[in-house]
């Protein structure tokens, strides 16, 4: 059963996930209908699921939320702010629910207490503007009903296995407007009696607007566990039929007179069917293709679920692999062995597709964190008293496992940032000819072999002034600085830097941006500010599509091996040094082109006799083409990305370390914090 439940709390998470999107949309259209039952057919899962592993805390707080969705489904109830704040706040606590450890269980019932006196509440009708009647019209017609007759059977054993026929019976009740009847003559004498044995049946007539394959899915687990009968009686409400209340009045024991209420179904279907024959059957044509597709859809297995940590094995599975290939290689060159470097040349051909199958797997949408932001920002307004509306765009874009993990926290703290500080409040937006919504906007887009994330707020911007004199005032630096306005905005990420004047719950403690970028530069990110005073800020968040394997260039300078992303590399030439030795502030003109260039055999202080032939690569900086001079390059390499460790942690201009066929190892270098660092040294130099 472990396994099991294991399953069930994966797929609860990813339920509670989507409920909270459901929810956040329903809040936008709150006449909704389909948003309704999304939100109920997911209560639904958790209740049948809970209940059929064993968590029944989950299965009987859910079925409260049901039994209020399920009255906004019978236009009994309308949805409002306050139905829609316990259903967030519920999802809350069924995540607290599914992650107890069994440290917090006395505080979850303190909050589950609460919650449900304010669902009772709502159930109860206190707020009567909340509850509408259907129209008789639709109440005699059924639009949109058929009537069922439900047999439910369960064999004796059925509760050994965690099942409780009970909550099945409620599930389907829970379908619609039904009638139950019970069989109790299978209870044996009390001799007799096994305590978890179940000896009990019912019979349910059953109108709903599910059809017949959502009502055997109530039971889908219990297939093998219980005879289940399913047979539609009529289309429409069969208890607005004339003439069918006696039908449906019989005591346990005794069962309902399928024949009499068949028959009378029938006679009322066919006057219906008369008046309209050819417009009823084209449309059950019309149904029987619907019906048809979507068996062919259901019947085709569009995905599965792996735990991470399979994925985890096979990335160093496969990274293994290229590592032991490009050993191969070397040896196969060495050897001059045909057959061999043909074997050699396959197996790196099938490596690469194996890794880029691989790689590919470990690719999740930022999409899988838009639903998270979009309640922080919903519930971090409504704490300061701002309406802020959230959009993303580019959510379909996909970033490695790894890095969705790294990037949550930071964006969370940019999110933070924006809603306290960069959105002025309604009465300050209106005095600036603003709209009295704020808007926040996370766009994600591909720019070359990165992934560009940018959160931009229409707030009242960064003052430059105020932030410098911020940071004179808590000595992160001279009072005589002299700073440009970018130089001024960037302080924001210096460690201990805050311009609030008050600590609060969403930020002032001098923990954030710092924090952002740091986080950022772990997973080899960038981070960069731009702000105009009065319009708004952008906080743009620069990453890799991937932390394991990259395709590089092998380049040696002395007698050390680096290795250059291919995904930078813009051009490559070949320059007499005296060419390079003789240019001026490392400016050379190449093609009758001026490039700014750095001579990595100084910046790195290698000492020792250069090549009279060196090589000039022109990789992306930022809009520009900036040269690195190496010796020479030995070759296009797949790279396995392996961390310093925390010896080397201070060396950021190195993104990690390959292990070369030979067993030797190849430095990674970050050209772009490589530029970083030797352009801030010459200036102050």
């Amino acid at each position: 059963m472990d396994n099991f439940q294991k399953k069930f709390l994966d797929e609860a998470s990813d339920l509670v996930s989507q409920l909270e999107q459901a929810l956040l949309t329903l809040e936008q259209d709150m006449d909704n209908p389909e948003l309704v039952d999304s939100i109920f057919r997911i209560m639904h899962s958790l209740k049948g699921g809970g209940g059929m592993f064993g968590f029944d805390n989950i299965s009987n707080y859910t079925h409260r939320l049901e039994n209020m969705y399920d009255l906004v489904r019978q236009k009994k109830l309308k949805v409002t702010r306050e139905m829609l704040d316990i259903t967030f706040e519920s999802a809350d606590h069924i995540t607290s629910m599914l992650n107890d450890d069994g440290s917090k269980t006395a505080a979850i019932k303190q909050n589950e207490e609460i919650l449900n006196k304010r669902i009772e509440a709502i159930l109860d009708g206190d707020s009567m503007s909340v509850v509408v009647t259907a129209s008789s019209e639709d109440e005699q017609k059924g639009h949109g009903t058929s009537s069922y007759y439900v047999k439910v059977k369960p064999y004796e054993h059925i509760q050994r296995n965690g099942t409780n026929p009970l909550l099945l019976i409620d599930e389907l009740v829970g379908l619609g407007r039904a009638k139950v009847n019970i069989f109790y003559s299978s209870i044996p004498d009390f001799e007799g009696l096994v305590y978890d044995d179940t000896y009990v049946w019912w019979e349910v007539i059953l109108a709903t607007e599910q059809d017949e394959d959502a009502i055997k899915d109530v039971f889908i687990f219990v297939e093998d566990d219980c005879d289940i009968v399913v047979k539609k009686l009529a289309d429409g409400d069969i208890f607005t039929f004339e003439g069918i209340e006696p039908l449906l009045q019989c005591g346990h024991d005794f069962p309902f007179d399928l024949e009499k209420i068949t028959k009378l179904a029938q006679a009322i279907n066919a006057l219906e069917k008369a008046k309209s024959n050819a417009e009823k059957k084209a449309a059950e044509g019309n149904k029987g293709d619907e019906h048809i597709k979507k068996f062919a859809k259901e019947s085709s297995i569009s995905g599965i679920r792996v735990a991470s940590e399979k994925i985890d094995s096979l990335m160093n599975l496969v990274s293994e692999l290229i590592t032991t290939q490009a050993g191969l290689n070397l040896y196969a060159d060495r050897e001059k062995n045909a057959e061999l470097t043909r074997i050699a040349e396959s197996l790196e051909n099938i490596s690469r597709q194996l890794r880029d199958t691989a790689f590919s797997i470990t690719l999740i949408p930022i999409d899988y964190l838009v639903t998270r932001f979009r309640r922080l920002v919903r519930d971090l307004s409504r704490e300061v008293g701002k309406e802020i509306e959230f959009e993303a765009k580019g959510a379909e874009v996909e970033l490695d496992k790894s890095l969705i993990e790294g990037i949550s926290e930071p964006l969370m703290h940019i999110l933070r940032n924006s809603v306290d500080h960069g959105i002025e409040s309604a009465a300050e937006r209106k005095a600036a000819g603003k709209s009295p919504t704020g808007k926040i906007t996370l766009q994600a887009y591909y720019s070359g072999s990165q992934v560009v994330i940018a959160v931009t707020d229409d707030g009242q911007g960064m003052n430059p002034d105020k932030i410098k004199r911020k940071a004179i005032e808590k000595g992160l630096i001279a009072s005589d600085a002299q700073l440009s306005d970018k130089e001024a905005i960037d302080l924001i990420f210096m460690p201990g830097f805050s311009t609030s004047e008050k600590v609060t719950n969403i930020s002032g403690r001098g923990v954030g941006m710092d924090v952002v970028k740091r986080k950022v530069s772990d997973i080899r990110g960038t981070v960069s500010v731009a702000s105009e005073l009065g319009e708004g800020t952008t906080i743009t968040i620069s990453l890799p599509l991937t932390l394991s394997i990259i395709d590089g260039m092998l380049v040696r300078i002395a007698d050390v091996d680096y290795i250059i992303p291919l995904s930078v590399i813009d051009t490559i030439f070949a320059v007499e040094h005296e060419k390079i030795a003789s240019s001026f502030q490392n400016v050379i003109n190449i093609e009758g082109v001026q490039y700014p260039f750095y001579y990595l055999r100084d910046e790195f202080g290698i000492a020792g006799d250069a090549p009279e032939r060196e090589e000039i690569i022109m990789v992306k900086y930022e809009d520009r083409k900036i040269g690195v001079v190496v010796d020479n390059i030995t070759g296009e390499y797949q790279a396995v990305l392996k961390p310093l460790g925390k010896l080397y942690r201070s060396q950021d201009i190195f993104s990690g370390a390959s292990i070369l066929g030979d067993g030797t190892v190849a430095l990674v270098l970050d050209t772009h914090k490589v530029i970083n660092k030797f352009t801030r040294y010459n200036d102050i130099v």
